[in-house]
C-alpha cells in the first residue's frame, strides 16, 4: 500500500490500541487479583472466585485476543496487511472465549450484565477493525 493513510486510520488504530491496552491492563490485574482493582469495579467473592485457578485453555484465549488485538491496529498503522489477518484471529479468539466461558463458567452470572454488555461491544468493534482492514488493503490493492 503506497497511498497516504486517511485521517480515519489514525483514529481507528488509535482508539484499538487504547482499547486493548485496556484489556491488557484489566488481563494482569484480574489474574493478579488486585484488591484495589476489584473493589473499584465493584466486583465480590464472585468475582475473584471465577479468576481463581483460571484454566488454562480460557487464557490461551484470552491472551490470543490481547495481543492479536493489539498488534493488528499497529501494524495497520505501519500498512502491514498482516493486521487484517490479526483482527481476524482476535475476534475469533474472542468469539470463542465467549460462547466458552458463558456456556462453561456462568460468566453472565458472575460478571453481570454490564461486563457482557461490553464484551459484545469490544467483539463488535474487533469484528469491524477486520472489516475495515479488508476495506483499506482492498480499496489500495
Amino acid at each position: 500500500m503506497k497511498t497516504r493513510s486517511k485521517w480515519h486510520l489514525w483514529i481507528i488504530s488509535l482508539f484499538m490500541i487504547f482499547m486493548y491496552i485496556m484489556g491488557i491492563y484489566d488481563f494482569f490485574m484480574m489474574l493478579a487479583h488486585n484488591q484495589t482493582y476489584y473493589e473499584t469495579h465493584g466486583y465480590g467473592s464472585k468475582v475473584v472466585d471465577y479468576f481463581t485457578n483460571y484454566p488454562i485453555y480460557f487464557m490461551i484465549f484470552w491472551i490470543v485476543n490481547l495481543l492479536a488485538g493489539f498488534l493488528s491496529p499497529v501494524l495497520l498503522m505501519l500498512k502491514d496487511i498482516r493486521s487484517k489477518y490479526l483482527a481476524l484471529v482476535s475476534a475469533i479468539a474472542d468469539t470463542i472465549l465467549l460462547i466458552l466461558t458463558f456456556t462453561f463458567r456462568n460468566r453472565w452470572d458472575v460478571l453481570g450484565s454490564g461486563v457482557a454488555a461490553f464484551d459484545f461491544f469490544i467483539l463488535a468493534i474487533t469484528f469491524g477493525l477486520y472489516f475495515y482492514c479488508r476495506y483499506v488493503f482492498k480499496r489500495n490493492a
